[in-house]
């Protein structure tokens, strides 16, 4: 049985993925869920994620965690946003790898459409002008 960690799982993304792991599940595919929110784990902190990475010993982590806001807030926070991002991915990734994770899929976002692209957009459109 894989066990099976979604970092993030109450974002969109996150909850997206953890809903067809969920069906995947019911259906009778052998693997267990691992979820924790904000506030049972600190992603942030390198000695929590660590002590839930060797207590948990999951096969595969997803992380789709992330501090999020709009425009507005990467605006005028931009370094709050790049450091606790950068946290994040560094602990989960480190922490996964000591803790002998045999499989990491990390998901990252980034507004490098066009203003004006067509939409639905193609990916051939992407970098094609302004941001």
């Amino acid at each position: 049985m894989r066990k099976i960690y979604v970092a993030g799982h109450r974002g969109m993304v996150g909850g997206a993925i953890l809903r067809q792991l969920e069906t995947r599940r019911l259906k009778g595919e052998a693997i267990t869920l691992v979820t924790r929110s904000h506030g049972d784990l600190d992603l942030t902190s390198q000695m929590a994620v660590r002590d839930f990475m060797q207590s948990e010993r999951p096969d595969v982590v997803i992380l789709a965690a992330a501090k999020v806001g709009g425009i507005h807030a990467n605006n005028h926070y931009p370094a709050v946003f790049i450091y606790e991002n950068l946290m994040i991915e560094c602990n989960v990734i480190h922490q996964a790898y000591a803790a002998g994770v045999r499989h990491l899929l990390q998901l990252g976002s980034s507004c490098i459409y066009p203003r004006e692209a067509a939409q639905p957009m193609r990916e051939d459109a992407l970098l094609t002008g302004p941001l």
